[in-house]
């Protein structure tokens, strides 16, 4: 059995630093750092794992990921820290967790949060205490994924653990979730080095369900641009029994879907988001929703739905039409009175950010198009292009609209409504709708 100990409070320059004893409670997200113990019953190693605070309250990152693995001995403590901290902040920042010299731990983990613009890959620093046996076994782990060095630890830094530090930094272009799955393939062989894990215990997602919880699955990595995962993130967020996690292609192929009530694809490159899945990774997303998982895209999530190229899901029997690039633009977007039914407003309205989202036109669609496919709300007025044309076609067509797809269901949205803060309970709405009806706030039901 594991158990969550040792209840604190720390205040050092006017931060207050809290030590939970339990997963179910998380301290306020500003000027604050998260601090609690999982111990094992049988004596081991003690560790401490640092990593930076998710991007938004409720979200399950690598601490809470890591957080799922049984351990069969020793103490890990995780040390969640606001983002932005330099190497050399460090040090103060763990000393204010009052580490005595017999208190203090025999590993210390740090996934960093800044990110380094010198690099193009991973690189993983270790302490000379650690040996070469680490350095072998690491660099076979994330052969052509990660460097592995033995060296950039300060001296400041080694004096706070016992027998050696581990660092991960990751480059400025990486995605959120490729970062935290690095991270956590990282400390799981760690884990295992030390003994405080099973030889042959893995991560299995199917664990981040804990409760009645709705767990969301977000799309962050290759194909997707912008600030749409963080303005999604921040949706959900608001959502009172959700739970956001971020994934990438590698962790869809592996599972990661299982535990989530429905995944959301932001915008970015439809074509680019399904190479990056690969056939199978498209398939286990077809299926998912086919078998009553929900459904979430945005712009190029909408692309994506579609069927307009052949890595796309072909889960909405529509062609895109072109030109695709109609422009950026703010525009106006009517609700149906389906789409005030649906979302749970009287607002007919919205003024939106556009950004070369999806146009389906009647005339390119073969036969009928989906007839399954509910409209919501149309474009009430146009985008320019980057040439200056009005693109005079899109008015009266769909910008939202929505499906069931076999037990699940499916809504696309071709602009970007995730942006404006205003529109947070409508996009909200939407995202409960994809959970299925047991979710709170949801929208309409499909007939």
């Amino acid at each position: 059995m594991q158990v969550f100990n040792r209840i604190r409070l720390f205040q050092k320059f006017g931060r207050i630093f809290v030590v939970a004893a339990s997963v179910a409670f998380w301290a306020p997200f500003s000027d604050a750092a998260i601090f609690r113990t999982l111990s094992a019953d049988a004596e081991g190693p003690r560790v401490v794992l640092v990593a930076p605070m998710p991007t938004h309250s409720g979200s399950i990152g690598v601490a809470k990921q890591v957080e799922t693995l049984p351990l069969q001995k020793g103490q890990l403590t995780f040390v969640e820290l606001e983002r932005g901290e330099t190497a050399e902040d460090l040090p103060a920042l763990l000393e204010s967790f009052s580490f005595t010299d017999a208190d203090r731990p025999d590993w210390l983990w740090i996934h960093r949060s800044l990110l380094n613009d010198s690099i193009d890959k991973p690189v993983i620093r270790f302490s000379a205490e650690a040996g070469d046996e680490w350095a072998e076994v690491l660099k076979k782990r994330f052969e052509g994924k990660a460097t592995v060095e033995k060296e950039g630890i300060s001296e400041s830094l080694q004096a706070l653990s016992g027998n050696g530090i581990v660092m991960i930094e990751h480059p400025d272009r990486s995605r959120e979730s490729r970062r935290v799955r690095h991270t956590r393939i990282l400390v799981v062989e760690l884990l295992r080095q030390v003994e405080m894990i099973a030889p042959d215990e893995v991560f299995e997602w199917e664990r981040l369900k804990t409760g009645n919880e709705n767990l969301v699955a977000l799309y962050d990595a290759e194909g997707i641009g912008g600030a749409g995962p963080n303005n999604l993130g921040r949706i959900v967020s608001r959502i009172g029994d959700a739970s956001l996690y971020r994934v990438c292609g590698e962790d869809i192929r592996e599972g990661a879907l299982a535990p989530a009530a429905t995944v959301i694809f932001p915008g970015g490159s439809g074509g680019g988001i399904g190479r990056a899945l690969e056939e199978k990774g498209r398939k286990i997303v077809r299926d998912y929703v086919m078998n009553g998982g929900g459904y979430l895209g945005v712009c190029a999530g909408a692309y994506f739905a579609a069927s307009g190229l052949d890595v796309y899901l072909h889960a909405v029997d529509l062609q895109h039409s072109q030109p695709w690039r109609r422009g950026r633009d703010m525009v106006e977007i009517e609700l149906t009175a389906e789409g005030q039914k649906f979302f749970g407003t009287d607002q007919t309205v919205l003024t939106t950010r556009y950004a070369n989202g999806p146009v389906f036109l009647a005339e390119d669609q073969e036969g009928e198009g989906d007839p399954e496919f509910q409209v919501l709300a149309t474009f009430k007025t146009p985008s320019t292009d980057r040439n200056g044309i009005v693109r005079e076609e899109m008015v009266g067509q769909a910008a939202i609209g929505a499906r069931a797809f076999g037990d699940g269901r499916l809504l696309i949205i071709s602009p970007h409504p995730e942006s404006h803060e205003e529109h947070d309970d409508l996009v909200g709405r939407g995202i409960s709708w994809t959970m299925g009806p047991g979710s709170s706030e949801s929208g309409a039901r499909m007939n």
